[in-house]
């Protein structure tokens, strides 16, 4: 369904007397490819995503995660549950979020792994948009092409002025209206218009996760590695309270505080005690290459 501007603008006002923290008013549903290989083209990756926003900010991330939420979810409450929590996926979710705040010049990337959330400051994204001439409906807006060159790929990115918010999917942003559309020349990294909602229930917020943790790339990357080497561990771990995870030289996790995370996961508020196996499963028909030679940064 399309809507007008001064919809989203009338939702926008209420929501803002309601509440001093600042929440979205629509989000945009975008499908992501990424030809992670280039010697396997036909086995890319795919993940489901969407961009919240507001007129001061937007919170890019993958839903394909919220997906295996609610499979857990269901899996878990079933009084039949055994321990032995099985899913099998379809896309793979990234692990990166972006919160972008442009009158602050100022880019967030946050990490997450199972329920804990990392915070890393990154330079700030800037994209130099050409706008060129031809025009198209997507989704029932009227949209018009753009091309920008920006960490090695050149994209050819579609937005609308009907919906003027100075946004898009992953790190692309600046243009005079909401990006619904974007790829690169080469057709290896691609966000395709999914969906556009507004958003009026004043509980979603675009900002950071709960609980986030300031931390450092290389702090993250052994995380990664500690959870990728045992996850059963990793999220037993969780389950207590004011914990902290400490790894090991070797990559292992070989001391816990009790703690409570907070924030979304595959676990969320579940006990994750109850969890006896956990398998993840791909589906036979979504078969990506496991190696990366074509990573969607090209460059620094």
């Amino acid at each position: 369904m399309k809507y007008s501007l001064s919809i989203l603008l009338s939702v926008a006002t209420q929501l803002l007397f309601a509440q001093e923290r600042t929440p979205a008013i629509a989000k945009v549903h975008y499908e992501f490819k990424h030809v992670n290989d280039s010697t396997q083209r036909d086995q890319f990756l795919r993940d489901e995503t969407v961009v919240y926003l507001n007129q001061q900010a937007s919170y890019y991330t993958s839903y394909s995660s919220k997906r295996m939420q609610e499979e857990v979810k269901k899996q878990m409450e079933d009084p039949a549950f055994s321990g032995n929590l099985t899913l099998t996926t379809r896309s793979s979710p990234s692990s990166s979020s972006y919160l972008i705040n442009p009158d602050q010049n100022k880019i967030t990337e946050v990490i997450s792994v199972a329920s804990d959330h990392f915070s890393i400051t990154s330079p700030y994204p800037t994209q130099d948009w050409e706008i060129l001439g031809d025009r198209k409906e997507i989704g029932g807006y009227n949209c018009q092409n753009a091309k920008a060159t920006f960490k090695g790929r050149t994209y050819i990115a579609w937005f609308t002025t009907e919906l003027p918010f100075s946004y898009g999917p992953w790190k692309l942003h600046g243009l005079p209206g909401l990006i619904l559309d974007a790829r690169d020349t080469k057709n290896e990294v691609i966000f395709a218009y999914a969906g556009f909602d507004k958003i009026e229930d004043g509980k979603t917020f675009v900002e950071l996760p709960q609980n986030t943790i300031a931390s450092t790339a290389d702090e993250v990357k052994k995380i990664q590695e500690a959870f990728k080497a045992n996850p059963q561990a990793y999220m037993q771990a969780q389950s207590g309270k004011n914990r902290a995870i400490n790894v090991g030289s070797n990559g292992n996790i070989v001391a816990v505080r009790s703690g409570n995370s907070g924030g979304s996961s595959p676990i969320g508020a579940l006990d994750p005690s109850k969890i006896k196996s956990f398998n993840i499963s791909r589906d036979d028909k979504y078969k990506p290459s496991k190696v990366t030679n074509n990573p969607i940064e090209l460059t620094p």
